[in-house]
């Protein structure tokens, strides 16, 4: 009786962790480190006090709760992501355009498809807040070459030649473009993490067309597609 009411105790402090974590709102690297971090004292002290049996049973409940934990953290972050159309992606560059720096717009092509988007970076939220485009009868790669020549001009040209090789490479990249202070131009880079190299799915477009090994091969230009 005494060991069942430590393996529940263990497992319900573990739980309370993840819980504790989720509501904090600390990303996954922190969220990760101190899931790890009580893991490790909790099962530690079970396997030096208590029989193999129950360093097996809070393992596997432990295991269960990180993964549902995981999972809500994943679905309350969509939540908070507003959802723009096309339409509502370019009135976001305009707002973004006319306000005071230090401003910033990030545009990223997921494998999935469609555009994931950061902007109105902050103090607090150094990145920016998010909003997503989802996939639809335009090429996402044409949008984001859409908004950085809206911001940056001819000045885009080299970083979307650059931009454009990538894709046609079967390789995605985060364009962020920020004005520091009042006065000076917009610039742009691209950001390649290696989240960001997952071939990206082929576009109906002739401009972002994969053209490496296995590339897919589009049916046309889509409504975003430029020439």
């Amino acid at each position: 009786m005494r060991d069942m009411a430590v393996v529940l105790v263990s497992a319900a402090v573990l739980l309370l962790v993840y819980h504790a974590v989720r509501r904090s709102g600390a990303g996954l690297r922190a969220a990760v480190a101190v899931g790890a971090v009580a893991n490790a004292a909790v099962l530690y002290g079970l396997a030096v006090t208590q029989p193999a049996g129950s360093v097996v049973t809070v393992a596997v409940v432990s295991a269960v709760g990180a993964l549902h934990a995981l999972l809500s953290a994943g679905r309350d972050g969509l939540r908070r992501v507003a959802v723009l159309d096309p339409a509502g992606l370019r009135g976001l560059v305009r707002t973004v355009a006319g306000l005071e720096p230090p401003q910033l717009i990030g545009l990223f092509v997921p494998y999935t498809g469609g555009l994931m988007v950061t902007a109105f970076g902050d103090d607090a939220r150094p990145e920016g807040r998010q909003f997503r485009v989802p996939a639809g009868d335009y090429c996402p790669f044409c949008l984001v070459e859409e908004q950085a020549r809206a911001l940056t001009g001819p000045d885009a040209d080299a970083l979307l030649a650059e931009y454009r090789g990538h894709v046609r490479r079967g390789s995605s990249r985060h364009v962020l473009i920020r004005r520091m202070e009042p006065g000076d131009p917009w610039t742009g880079r691209l950001r390649d993490r290696v989240g960001y190299r997952t071939p990206p799915r082929s576009p109906a477009c002739p401009a972002h067309a994969p053209t490496g090994p296995g590339a897919g091969s589009g049916a046309g230009a889509g409504p975003g597609a430029v020439s």
